[in-house]
């Protein structure tokens, strides 16, 4: 595997012979029947008081969503997980961090699933679980860095439904990361590799549905354009689908720009 690649997952029966399936669908089950108000669990039943905050039209009694599912997508450090939380909450819908969830059902943590079963093992995990909660109603997805990289993945999260991207610099990436123990970052020039593996899974990440810019920004307003993103992606597939012609076209999708 050349550096900077995703290593690909290893087949299912082989990384997991003791039926990872059924340990997913009852963390999936137990996990969203148990409310919670912090960002550091796997799952957040949103608080309809504080989302109105985020999303007026929430406090009204009559919750209207531009969307019922999205994933959040893009390198590490972006803020994934708090502005996918901080979504949920102004959507009044499920919170689901992908990595975390993972972390419940193996019983260890992300750097320790590297270290002791391999990156393929943990790409597995991570393929299965992308398969579940493509699955569920009424969720916000926050996915790993690498999630979005491999194309079955790619290929279902953008079936099931818009997938935004996250954009950081390099250098705001480094700043956010650079206390943690990420596997990727165990490099003489932690910069330096987080700029190598941005440049090349960029193009990919471009394959996602909207873009936006996270460098700088509190994340109530990066929340704020997302929904309104949101809204305009849910305006124009609706108005593509009722077209006469739209059996020869496509919606196009929102691009990053800087």
């Amino acid at each position: 595997m050349e550096r900077g690649e995703v290593a690909a997952p290893l087949p299912l029966s082989a990384a997991f012979p003791g039926g990872l399936p059924e340990c997913v669908e009852h963390e999936l089950q137990a996990l969203l029947a148990t409310p919670t108000e912090a960002p550091d669990r796997a799952f957040v039943t949103p608080l309809t008081g504080e989302s109105s905050r985020l999303s007026p039209m929430l406090g009204t009694g009559l919750i209207e969503r531009p969307v019922d599912w999205v994933a959040l997508a893009g390198f590490m450090g972006t803020g994934k997980s708090r502005v996918g939380w901080e979504l949920s909450r102004a959507l009044a819908l499920h919170f689901v961090d992908t990595d975390k969830l993972i972390t419940r059902v193996v019983g260890k943590s992300i750097p320790e699933v590297f270290a002791q079963e391999g990156e393929g093992y943990f790409r597995a995990c991570e393929a299965e679980v992308v398969r579940r909660v493509s699955r569920l109603d009424h969720a916000v997805i926050s996915l790993g860095g690498g999630t979005f990289i491999h194309e079955a993945n790619r290929r279902t999260l953008l079936e099931r439904g818009p997938v935004v991207v996250l954009w950081a610099t390099p250098e705001t990436v480094y700043q956010r990361t650079k206390h943690s123990d990420r596997p990727l970052l165990r490099a003489e020039d932690p910069l330096g590799r987080i700029r190598s593996l941005m440049d090349e899974r960029e193009g990919v990440y471009r394959q996602g549905t909207i873009h936006v810019h996270s460098d700088g920004r509190p994340s109530e307003e990066i929340v704020e354009e997302i929904i309104e993103r949101l809204w305009n992606w849910s305006d124009a597939a609706h108005a593509w689908a009722d077209a006469p012609d739209s059996v020869n076209a496509e919606p196009v999708a929102d691009r990053a720009t800087d």
